[in-house]
């Protein structure tokens, strides 16, 4: 794994679409048509991930994300950005994380 990068680089990693990962990752992903937020306003939506085997439930506010399927007491249950996010679903460190979040973009953009 490459690395360390510059602030610029790990903040364009944190900035990263959460779908960009997911694909990047080749998980697979949903969108629950059916949910609705608390608070309309807040634009949240509920995405059912599967990767490596395990299951997320995940309601994502623009960059903050939270795993349903953990306790609420339960560490590590939410973030912030994309590194939190590729953290989260695959297990991996920061590095490594970084990595697979400015690959997901260099993919997203050769599109």
């Amino acid at each position: 794994m490459g690395g360390p990068w510059g602030q610029e680089q790990i903040d364009a990693a944190r900035e990263v679409k959460f779908s960009a990962v997911l694909d990047f990752l080749g998980a697979y992903y949903k969108v629950d048509a059916d949910y609705e937020p608390l608070e309309p306003g807040r634009k949240s939506r509920r995405v059912h991930v599967s990767y490596g085997g395990r299951d997320f439930r995940f309601v994502v506010t623009d960059e903050k994300f939270v795993n349903e399927l953990l306790p609420p007491e339960a560490a590590n249950r939410g973030g912030g950005g994309a590194i939190d996010f590729a953290r989260h679903v695959t297990g991996l460190g920061f590095v490594p994380a970084v990595k697979v979040c400015l690959d997901a973009l260099t993919a997203r953009q050769e599109r």
